[in-house]
């Protein structure tokens, strides 16, 4: 069995087995804004759930669902993923500036293509 630390560091999802109810699977939200909209698709599906808010160091939102909704339960998940995603460049000015020199390094060699062929 992998330890626990480990293991944590190469989840890249945030739903897991619940450890003690094999019938259930726990998704788990450290962003509380995004875990109350994960709550409110639950309920507007309708999906039962069992919900635990830890408050140790670090809060965390548990959602124990049953695993014949989960892939319901998998595609609401994506839906309050999808609305809290940051994106990857944030400053708008460097996006739109990484974005000119990959177009201008395209249009570059094309035309280094082009040149070549003569």
């Amino acid at each position: 069995m992998m330890n626990t630390k480990v293991e944590n560091l190469f989840n890249l999802t945030n739903y897991r087995d619940h450890p003690e109810d094999k019938d259930y699977k726990v998704f788990f939200f450290y962003n509380f804004e995004q875990g109350n909209y994960f709550k409110q698709l639950l309920e507007d599906e309708p999906l039962e759930y069992e919900l635990f808010i830890e408050k140790d160091a670090k809060p965390i939102m548990l959602f124990g669902i049953r695993k014949r909704h989960f892939n319901q339960a998998l595609d609401l998940n994506s839906l309050s993923y999808a609305r809290f995603k940051k994106p990857f460049i944030a400053n708008k000015l460097i996006r739109f500036a990484v974005l000119g020199f990959t177009i201008g390094a395209i249009i570059i060699a094309i035309i280094g293509y082009y040149l070549s062929q003569n």
